[in-house]
């Protein structure tokens, strides 16, 4: 009984991650999306050459730690997998490996909010007002 409901919740894990992939891979290019930060700040602010130098610095920058913390939410997730098959039950193990997940996360959260505000701060005042509304966008803000 113990190894269907385990089998089960791997099963719907699975399910619920090729489900995520789906939509936004394959249906993410129907439907209009908000541009990126990336795309707002590159094309729509009109940055001078020394500000496109320095934003392109903060996101090499930001692209290592961002990649380090997604292979650290990797190894924890495989990890969390191999330990939930071996003890087929919700052992400290498995707790331990979920909670790294989310303090990679959280991590990468923080890293991110830390990088938006670094960009912003490249800004002149008319870039950084028009920055702001897209940001308030991204984030529901104000509404």
């Amino acid at each position: 009984m113990l190894r269907a409901g385990l089998v089960a919740v791997v099963l719907g894990v699975i399910g619920g991650l090729a489900g995520v992939w789906m939509g936004t891979t394959l249906f993410a290019a129907d439907q209009d999306e908000t541009p990126s930060l990336h795309t707002i700040v590159h094309h729509e602010l009109h940055l001078s050459a020394e500000q496109d130098a320095l934003i392109d610095e903060l996101e090499a920058a930001f692209a290592i730690r961002r990649n380090a913390l997604e292979a650290q939410m990797a190894e924890a997730r495989q990890a969390m997998g191999e330990a939930l098959l071996e003890d087929q039950e919700l052992s400290d193990e498995v707790s331990m490996h979920a909670q790294a997940i989310h303090t990679a996360m959280g991590e990468l959260q923080v890293e991110t909010l830390r990088h938006i505000l670094a960009m912003r701060a490249v800004l002149t005042d008319d870039q950084r007002a028009s920055f702001d509304i897209k940001l308030a966008d991204a984030f529901d803000a104000g509404r």
